[in-house]
Protein backbone atom coordinates (compact mmCIF):
# COMPACT_ATOMS: atom_id res chain seq x y z
CA UNK A 1 0.00 0.00 0.00
CA UNK A 2 1.36 3.84 -0.95
CA UNK A 3 -0.07 6.87 0.46
CA UNK A 4 -0.08 10.19 -1.03
CA UNK A 5 -0.15 12.76 2.56
CA UNK A 6 -1.50 15.90 1.00
CA UNK A 7 -1.02 19.24 3.24
CA UNK A 8 -1.75 22.70 3.00
CA UNK A 9 1.16 23.77 5.26
CA UNK A 10 5.06 22.41 4.31
CA UNK A 11 6.55 19.52 6.31
CA UNK A 12 8.54 20.17 8.06
CA UNK A 13 6.32 22.82 9.69
CA UNK A 14 5.79 24.79 12.97
CA UNK A 15 6.27 22.76 16.38
CA UNK A 16 2.15 22.16 16.48
CA UNK A 17 0.03 19.45 16.45
CA UNK A 18 -1.55 20.23 12.87
CA UNK A 19 2.07 19.76 11.46
CA UNK A 20 3.69 17.51 13.45
CA UNK A 21 0.60 14.83 13.26
CA UNK A 22 0.89 13.98 9.71
CA UNK A 23 4.81 13.61 10.39
CA UNK A 24 4.48 10.89 13.05
CA UNK A 25 1.68 9.22 11.04
CA UNK A 26 4.28 9.43 8.08
CA UNK A 27 6.75 7.93 10.36
CA UNK A 28 4.50 5.09 11.75
CA UNK A 29 3.16 3.93 8.55
CA UNK A 30 7.05 3.32 7.33
CA UNK A 31 7.82 1.59 10.21
CA UNK A 32 5.02 -0.94 8.85
CA UNK A 33 6.54 -1.00 5.81
CA UNK A 34 3.71 1.64 3.92
CA UNK A 35 5.02 3.98 1.35
CA UNK A 36 4.10 7.48 2.13
CA UNK A 37 4.91 10.49 -0.79
CA UNK A 38 4.26 14.19 0.47
CA UNK A 39 2.73 17.00 -0.99
CA UNK A 40 2.19 20.57 -0.01
CA UNK A 41 -0.73 22.08 -2.16
CA UNK A 42 0.90 25.85 -1.25
CA UNK A 43 -1.25 28.92 -1.79
CA UNK A 44 1.43 31.67 -2.31
CA UNK A 45 2.27 32.85 -4.61
CA UNK A 46 -0.26 32.02 -6.99
CA UNK A 47 1.15 31.79 -10.17
CA UNK A 48 5.10 31.87 -11.41
CA UNK A 49 6.05 28.91 -8.83
CA UNK A 50 7.41 25.35 -10.26
CA UNK A 51 6.94 22.22 -9.23
CA UNK A 52 9.44 21.61 -6.21
CA UNK A 53 10.57 18.11 -5.64
CA UNK A 54 12.26 16.92 -2.44
CA UNK A 55 12.69 14.81 0.72
CA UNK A 56 12.37 14.58 4.24
CA UNK A 57 13.65 11.79 6.39
CA UNK A 58 14.02 9.96 3.02
CA UNK A 59 10.11 10.42 1.88
CA UNK A 60 9.76 12.24 -1.35
CA UNK A 61 8.25 15.36 -0.78
CA UNK A 62 6.17 17.80 -3.68
CA UNK A 63 5.57 21.40 -3.11
CA UNK A 64 2.53 22.25 -5.88
CA UNK A 65 1.70 25.74 -6.28
CA UNK A 66 -2.23 26.21 -7.13
CA UNK A 67 -1.82 25.78 -11.00
CA UNK A 68 -0.50 22.66 -10.63
CA UNK A 69 -3.20 21.53 -8.39
CA UNK A 70 -4.45 19.01 -10.13
CA UNK A 71 -1.49 18.63 -12.84
CA UNK A 72 0.85 18.50 -10.39
CA UNK A 73 -0.70 15.74 -8.53
CA UNK A 74 -0.80 13.55 -11.74
CA UNK A 75 2.75 13.91 -12.22
CA UNK A 76 2.95 12.72 -8.72
CA UNK A 77 0.51 9.64 -9.62
CA UNK A 78 2.59 8.63 -12.67
CA UNK A 79 6.19 8.51 -11.00
CA UNK A 80 4.60 7.30 -7.43
CA UNK A 81 1.49 5.57 -8.29
CA UNK A 82 -0.75 5.64 -4.70
CA UNK A 83 -3.86 3.90 -2.79
CA UNK A 84 -5.01 6.59 -1.08
CA UNK A 85 -4.76 10.18 -0.51
CA UNK A 86 -4.57 10.99 3.25
CA UNK A 87 -5.83 14.79 3.25
CA UNK A 88 -4.88 16.60 6.25
CA UNK A 89 -6.86 19.32 7.75
CA UNK A 90 -9.54 20.90 5.53
CA UNK A 91 -6.59 23.10 3.49
CA UNK A 92 -5.64 20.12 2.37
CA UNK A 93 -8.99 18.29 1.70
CA UNK A 94 -10.10 21.06 -0.21
CA UNK A 95 -7.11 22.02 -2.43
CA UNK A 96 -6.57 18.08 -2.70
CA UNK A 97 -10.09 17.81 -3.97
CA UNK A 98 -10.17 18.58 -7.26
CA UNK A 99 -7.88 16.55 -8.27
CA UNK A 100 -9.25 13.18 -6.47
CA UNK A 101 -12.76 13.96 -7.75
CA UNK A 102 -11.48 14.83 -11.20
CA UNK A 103 -9.34 10.66 -11.24
CA UNK A 104 -11.07 8.97 -9.06
CA UNK A 105 -8.50 8.61 -6.12
CA UNK A 106 -10.19 7.54 -2.82
CA UNK A 107 -9.78 10.64 0.15
CA UNK A 108 -9.58 9.93 3.64
CA UNK A 109 -10.25 13.42 4.84
CA UNK A 110 -8.45 13.91 8.55
CA UNK A 111 -10.30 16.76 10.25
CA UNK A 112 -7.94 18.21 12.76
CA UNK A 113 -10.47 20.53 14.33
CA UNK A 114 -13.92 23.03 13.44
CA UNK A 115 -11.20 26.35 12.83
CA UNK A 116 -12.24 26.16 9.93
CA UNK A 117 -15.71 27.49 10.54
CA UNK A 118 -14.92 28.80 13.40
CA UNK A 119 -12.26 31.36 13.35
CA UNK A 120 -12.42 32.24 10.11
CA UNK A 121 -15.43 33.10 9.79
CA UNK A 122 -14.40 35.97 12.14
CA UNK A 123 -11.30 36.45 10.06
CA UNK A 124 -13.02 36.59 6.54
CA UNK A 125 -16.27 38.41 7.68
CA UNK A 126 -18.11 35.72 5.12
CA UNK A 127 -16.12 36.88 2.46
CA UNK A 128 -15.48 35.35 -0.99
CA UNK A 129 -12.38 32.40 0.50
CA UNK A 130 -14.83 31.79 3.87
CA UNK A 131 -17.44 30.77 1.64
CA UNK A 132 -14.88 28.93 -1.19
CA UNK A 133 -13.63 26.96 1.52
CA UNK A 134 -16.85 26.01 3.17
CA UNK A 135 -18.36 25.21 -0.44
CA UNK A 136 -15.32 22.72 -1.13
CA UNK A 137 -15.77 21.34 2.25
CA UNK A 138 -19.33 20.24 2.09
CA UNK A 139 -18.14 18.55 -1.32
CA UNK A 140 -15.34 16.74 -0.07
CA UNK A 141 -17.63 15.53 3.03
CA UNK A 142 -20.03 14.00 -0.15
CA UNK A 143 -16.77 12.96 -2.01
CA UNK A 144 -14.43 11.46 0.97
CA UNK A 145 -14.28 7.83 0.79
CA UNK A 146 -13.56 7.63 5.16
CA UNK A 147 -13.25 11.03 7.47
CA UNK A 148 -11.10 10.78 10.56
CA UNK A 149 -12.38 12.96 13.57
CA UNK A 150 -9.92 13.62 16.59
CA UNK A 151 -13.21 13.82 19.14
CA UNK A 152 -16.57 11.71 19.50
CA UNK A 153 -18.51 15.74 19.28
CA UNK A 154 -16.21 16.28 15.68
CA UNK A 155 -18.23 13.28 14.68
CA UNK A 156 -21.63 14.09 15.75
CA UNK A 157 -21.25 17.28 13.81
CA UNK A 158 -19.88 15.62 10.61
CA UNK A 159 -23.26 13.05 10.82
CA UNK A 160 -25.60 15.67 11.53
CA UNK A 161 -24.57 18.66 9.99
CA UNK A 162 -22.41 17.58 7.33
CA UNK A 163 -24.31 14.63 6.76
CA UNK A 164 -21.44 11.52 6.00
CA UNK A 165 -23.17 8.23 7.03
CA UNK A 166 -21.63 7.24 10.73
CA UNK A 167 -20.06 3.89 9.65
CA UNK A 168 -17.80 6.45 7.03
CA UNK A 169 -16.48 8.37 9.97
CA UNK A 170 -13.57 7.23 12.53
CA UNK A 171 -12.21 8.54 15.54
CA UNK A 172 -8.64 8.34 15.90
CA UNK A 173 -6.85 10.85 18.21
CA UNK A 174 -3.86 12.49 18.03
CA UNK A 175 -1.19 9.64 18.08
CA UNK A 176 2.17 10.24 19.61
CA UNK A 177 5.56 8.33 20.16
CA UNK A 178 5.47 6.53 23.12
CA UNK A 179 9.18 5.88 22.94
CA UNK A 180 10.18 9.61 23.38
CA UNK A 181 9.06 9.75 26.82
CA UNK A 182 10.37 6.26 27.74
CA UNK A 183 13.96 7.32 27.06
CA UNK A 184 15.83 8.85 30.23
CA UNK A 185 16.69 12.59 30.20
CA UNK A 186 18.98 14.95 32.25
CA UNK A 187 16.58 17.13 34.82
CA UNK A 188 15.85 20.00 33.36
CA UNK A 189 16.88 23.55 34.90
CA UNK A 190 14.04 26.39 34.49
CA UNK A 191 14.92 30.00 35.28
CA UNK A 192 13.24 31.06 38.18
CA UNK A 193 12.30 27.79 39.41
CA UNK A 194 14.03 26.33 42.59
CA UNK A 195 13.99 22.62 43.77
CA UNK A 196 11.56 23.35 46.57
CA UNK A 197 8.82 25.03 44.37
CA UNK A 198 5.88 23.19 43.25
CA UNK A 199 4.87 23.57 39.78
CA UNK A 200 2.50 24.29 37.52
CA UNK A 201 2.84 23.94 33.78
CA UNK A 202 0.53 24.28 30.70
CA UNK A 203 2.24 23.87 27.45
CA UNK A 204 0.97 25.20 24.25
CA UNK A 205 -0.40 28.47 22.68
CA UNK A 206 -0.92 30.94 25.18
CA UNK A 207 -2.89 32.97 23.28
CA UNK A 208 -5.13 31.39 21.46
CA UNK A 209 -8.05 31.88 22.58
CA UNK A 210 -10.27 28.48 22.83
CA UNK A 211 -6.87 27.32 24.91
CA UNK A 212 -8.05 29.16 27.61
CA UNK A 213 -4.78 30.31 29.78
CA UNK A 214 -6.43 33.58 30.54
CA UNK A 215 -8.51 31.23 32.75
CA UNK A 216 -5.34 29.71 34.56
CA UNK A 217 -3.89 32.96 34.90
CA UNK A 218 -6.75 34.38 36.78
CA UNK A 219 -7.02 31.10 38.77
CA UNK A 220 -3.22 31.60 40.02
CA UNK A 221 -3.62 34.41 42.79
CA UNK A 222 -5.99 32.02 44.48
CA UNK A 223 -3.43 29.23 44.17
CA UNK A 224 -0.31 31.46 45.26
CA UNK A 225 -1.87 32.69 48.48
CA UNK A 226 -2.79 29.32 49.76
CA UNK A 227 0.61 27.72 48.36
CA UNK A 228 3.38 30.56 48.52
CA UNK A 229 6.30 28.52 46.76
CA UNK A 230 3.92 27.19 43.74
CA UNK A 231 5.29 28.70 40.44
CA UNK A 232 3.51 28.59 37.15
CA UNK A 233 5.20 27.62 33.91
CA UNK A 234 4.00 28.60 30.57
CA UNK A 235 5.95 26.65 27.74
CA UNK A 236 5.00 28.31 24.62
CA UNK A 237 4.46 32.00 23.02
CA UNK A 238 4.51 34.40 22.18
CA UNK A 239 6.86 35.89 24.82
CA UNK A 240 5.45 39.02 24.99
CA UNK A 241 2.19 37.86 25.86
CA UNK A 242 3.74 36.44 29.01
CA UNK A 243 4.88 40.16 30.13
CA UNK A 244 0.54 40.88 29.78
CA UNK A 245 0.28 38.12 32.25
CA UNK A 246 2.76 38.56 34.84
CA UNK A 247 0.91 42.35 34.64
CA UNK A 248 -2.43 41.05 35.94
CA UNK A 249 -0.78 39.14 38.16
CA UNK A 250 0.28 42.30 40.10
CA UNK A 251 2.42 41.06 42.64
CA UNK A 252 2.74 37.51 41.94
CA UNK A 253 4.23 38.44 38.81
CA UNK A 254 7.44 37.17 39.79
CA UNK A 255 5.98 33.76 40.03
CA UNK A 256 4.77 33.12 36.39
CA UNK A 257 7.75 32.21 33.85
CA UNK A 258 7.34 31.92 30.27
CA UNK A 259 9.36 29.70 27.99
CA UNK A 260 9.24 30.47 24.17
CA UNK A 261 10.60 28.94 21.45
CA UNK A 262 10.99 24.93 23.01
CA UNK A 263 11.52 21.94 20.79
CA UNK A 264 9.33 18.77 21.68
CA UNK A 265 12.12 16.89 23.13
CA UNK A 266 12.54 19.92 25.27
CA UNK A 267 8.94 19.57 25.75
CA UNK A 268 9.06 16.04 26.81
CA UNK A 269 11.96 17.05 29.32
CA UNK A 270 10.23 19.96 30.82
CA UNK A 271 6.68 18.30 31.60
CA UNK A 272 8.69 15.68 34.01
CA UNK A 273 9.32 18.85 36.00
CA UNK A 274 5.42 19.88 36.55
CA UNK A 275 3.72 18.71 39.85
CA UNK A 276 0.72 19.42 37.75
CA UNK A 277 -0.30 19.66 34.16
CA UNK A 278 -2.99 22.35 33.30
CA UNK A 279 -4.92 22.54 30.83
CA UNK A 280 -7.92 24.89 30.85
CA UNK A 281 -9.74 25.25 27.55
CA UNK A 282 -13.07 26.64 27.16
CA UNK A 283 -16.29 24.96 26.66
CA UNK A 284 -16.91 25.88 22.70
CA UNK A 285 -16.98 24.39 19.92
CA UNK A 286 -13.54 24.74 18.73
CA UNK A 287 -12.88 22.35 21.38
CA UNK A 288 -15.12 19.42 20.16
CA UNK A 289 -11.81 17.96 18.41
CA UNK A 290 -9.21 16.72 21.13
CA UNK A 291 -5.47 17.99 20.82
CA UNK A 292 -2.07 16.14 20.57
CA UNK A 293 -1.39 18.22 24.17
CA UNK A 294 -3.22 15.91 26.01
CA UNK A 295 -1.23 13.17 24.64
CA UNK A 296 2.11 14.80 25.60
CA UNK A 297 0.40 15.29 29.30
CA UNK A 298 -0.82 11.54 29.68
CA UNK A 299 2.32 10.30 28.22
CA UNK A 300 4.38 12.37 30.61
CA UNK A 301 2.91 10.48 33.42
CA UNK A 302 2.18 14.15 35.42
CA UNK A 303 -1.07 14.63 37.46
CA UNK A 304 -3.34 16.32 35.26
CA UNK A 305 -6.04 18.70 35.90
CA UNK A 306 -8.26 19.97 32.96
CA UNK A 307 -11.98 21.65 32.58
CA UNK A 308 -14.58 19.02 32.04
CA UNK A 309 -15.80 19.64 28.00
CA UNK A 310 -16.26 17.54 25.47
CA UNK A 311 -13.83 13.91 25.30
CA UNK A 312 -11.70 15.12 28.52
CA UNK A 313 -15.03 13.52 30.13
CA UNK A 314 -14.03 10.04 29.27
CA UNK A 315 -10.38 10.32 28.18
CA UNK A 316 -9.48 12.16 31.90
CA UNK A 317 -12.73 11.56 33.64
CA UNK A 318 -13.90 8.21 33.38
CA UNK A 319 -10.37 7.45 33.10
CA UNK A 320 -9.31 8.63 36.23
CA UNK A 321 -6.48 10.07 34.71
CA UNK A 322 -7.07 13.52 35.34
CA UNK A 323 -9.04 15.73 37.77
CA UNK A 324 -11.76 17.54 36.05
CA UNK A 325 -12.77 21.11 37.34
CA UNK A 326 -15.89 23.73 35.54
CA UNK A 327 -14.73 26.05 33.12
CA UNK A 328 -13.80 29.23 35.58
CA UNK A 329 -10.82 30.11 37.52
CA UNK A 330 -12.24 29.63 41.39
CA UNK A 331 -13.14 25.34 40.45
CA UNK A 332 -9.74 25.37 38.36
CA UNK A 333 -7.81 27.38 41.58
CA UNK A 334 -9.60 24.57 43.54
CA UNK A 335 -8.37 21.48 41.33
CA UNK A 336 -4.76 22.64 41.41
CA UNK A 337 -4.28 23.32 44.66
CA UNK A 338 -5.96 19.62 45.67
CA UNK A 339 -3.63 18.19 43.83
CA UNK A 340 -0.77 19.95 45.01
CA UNK A 341 -1.76 19.24 48.46
CA UNK A 342 -3.20 15.76 47.87
CA UNK A 343 -0.43 13.15 47.45
CA UNK A 344 -2.59 10.38 47.14
CA UNK A 345 -4.70 12.30 44.61
CA UNK A 346 -1.68 13.03 42.27
CA UNK A 347 0.05 9.56 42.45
CA UNK A 348 -3.50 8.08 41.12
CA UNK A 349 -4.00 10.33 38.65
CA UNK A 350 -0.24 9.67 37.99
CA UNK A 351 -0.93 6.03 37.69
CA UNK A 352 -3.69 6.31 35.56
CA UNK A 353 -2.29 8.47 32.74
CA UNK A 354 0.15 6.44 30.89
CA UNK A 355 -1.88 3.40 30.24
CA UNK A 356 -4.40 5.90 29.15
CA UNK A 357 -2.20 7.57 26.91
CA UNK A 358 -0.86 4.01 25.31
CA UNK A 359 -4.08 3.06 24.60
CA UNK A 360 -5.75 5.51 22.99
CA UNK A 361 -3.05 7.89 21.70
CA UNK A 362 0.01 5.11 20.83
CA UNK A 363 1.03 5.80 17.55
CA UNK A 364 2.15 2.32 17.59
CA UNK A 365 -1.71 1.36 18.37
CA UNK A 366 -3.19 4.42 16.27
CA UNK A 367 -1.32 3.08 13.35
CA UNK A 368 -3.68 -0.04 12.94
CA UNK A 369 -6.65 2.26 13.09
CA UNK A 370 -5.48 4.39 10.08
CA UNK A 371 -4.57 1.05 8.33
CA UNK A 372 -8.25 -0.30 8.67
CA UNK A 373 -9.37 3.24 7.84
CA UNK A 374 -7.55 2.80 4.63
CA UNK A 375 -8.42 -0.44 3.92
CA UNK A 376 -12.21 0.48 4.20
CA UNK A 377 -11.84 3.53 1.85
CA UNK A 378 -10.17 1.30 -0.78
CA UNK A 379 -12.96 -1.05 -0.42
CA UNK A 380 -15.95 1.67 -0.28
CA UNK A 381 -14.24 4.12 -3.14
CA UNK A 382 -15.41 7.91 -3.82
CA UNK A 383 -18.82 9.08 -2.98
CA UNK A 384 -20.96 9.54 -5.87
Amino acid sequence: MRILMVTSFPIPGEYDGTAMLPIKIMRALKTRGVEVVLAHLQARPPWGMKVIRSEFEGTPSFTLPPRAWVSGLKRVAREFPFDVVHAQHYGGATRAYFACRRFGWPMVYEIHSLLGDEVERSQLGRGGAFRFYMAVERRVCRHAAAIIVLGEAVKTVVVEEKKVPAERVSVIYPGIDMAEYERPSPPVAIPGIEPQHRVIMYVGSIVHPNQGVPVLIEALPAVFEKLPDARCVLVGGPADAGEQYRAQLDGFGDRLVVLAGQTPDQVVALTRRADVLVHPRLACRENYSVQSKIAVYLASGRPIVATDFGDYTTILGASGAGRLTAVAPGPLAEGIVEVLTDQGLAERLSAASVPVARELFGMDRNIDRYLDVYRYALEAGPRA
